[in-house]
């Protein structure tokens, strides 16, 4: 949401509580609605119009909050769910294995929640004849639908240019639109059998280039491994993506001396820290990430 100064109806937004950094996901803004807080409620129209880091207080004015855009993993973890998202762990991993930049044609099937379609569409968006393209698939329309919702309203819509949604299995659907558009720099399957569709889609990538498969669990992977022994493609890396977060902040611990005169024994607060990891939310399993290459022979 960089470069709005102030919240407009439609906007999500975050807001943290001055007092405990707690947050709230609110959105998208309208005017008249109201979102239940610690505290009491917070009113829509308190927030449009106000700049970003404003405070905005509930309506008994009993407790404080400031406002913020939120940012793309807020927005993509918060926003309602047709089925369980692409988490931004595994999106941002996905999007560094394609080896993607401002430009570049993407396939992917699965669309989902539409989670790694954003991500995708803002690491190809770029400027001026620099834009990319994300063309998603999903076989369900309530997905696809939701998908479309989520990309128009991020940002004010700032990406639905890049993304164009397509209903149908891929490999059945692709070659009727893809007549003379050209090959694809990456493609990307989220798909309970990814073996079925691979060898349709090949031609449709660029040599060279990279696919990359979301498999839940390790037999899939090895079906998949089986698959490539016949056809042009290598196996590059298979990645588990792990984020453990770890608590930093100031603290007070009580510790007990002695007064040097009375001889007592007395608590006194002094400032220290902790520093540990988050051993109740760490993010870890959700999907093994296989990248693989185009190796076609090159003809000269």
């Amino acid at each position: 949401m960089r470069g709005y100064s102030q919240f407009e109806q439609g906007d999500f937004c975050m807001l943290r509580q001055v007092k405990t950094n707690k947050k709230f996901f609110v959105g998208p803004l309208e005017a008249a609605s109201e979102k239940g807080v610690k505290g009491g409620a917070i009113a829509h129209d308190s927030i449009i119009g106000k700049q970003p880091r404003s405070i905005i207080r509930t309506g008994n004015d009993s407790v404080g909050y400031m406002v913020h855009f939120p940012t793309l993993e807020e927005f993509v973890v918060n926003v309602p769910r047709a089925c369980t998202p692409i988490y931004p762990k595994d999106a941002s991993t996905i999007v560094q294995m394609l080896d993607l930049e401002p430009g570049h044609r993407v396939l992917e099937a699965g669309t989902g929640n539409g989670s790694l379609t954003l991500y995708m569409a803002r690491a190809v968006a770029g400027g001026g004849d620099c834009v990319g393209k994300i063309d998603t698939y999903d076989i369900r329309e309530s997905h696809s639908n939701t998908a479309r919702k989520h990309v128009e309203r991020y940002s004010r819509g700032k990406y639905s240019p890049v993304v164009s949604f397509h209903l149908g299995a891929v490999a059945d659907t692709l070659p009727q639109q893809e007549e003379g558009k050209g090959q694809y720099d990456a493609m990307v399957l989220d798909m309970p059998e990814p073996c079925d569709q691979i060898p349709r889609l090949l031609p449709y990538l660029r040599n060279d280039r990279f696919l990359v498969c979301y498999l839940p669990n390790m037999t899939q992977v090895l079906a998949l491994a089986e698959l490539i022994i016949d056809l042009p493609l290598v196996m590059e890396d298979c990645i588990e993506a792990e984020w453990k977060e770890w608590e930093v902040r100031a603290t007070h611990i009580k510790s007990r001396i002695k007064q040097a005169k009375e001889g007592e024994e007395v608590i006194v607060p002094h400032d220290a820290w902790v520093c540990r990891p988050k051993n109740f939310d760490v993010k870890g399993h959700t999907a093994f990430l296989v990248k693989l290459r185009k190796s076609a022979a090159v003809v000269e």
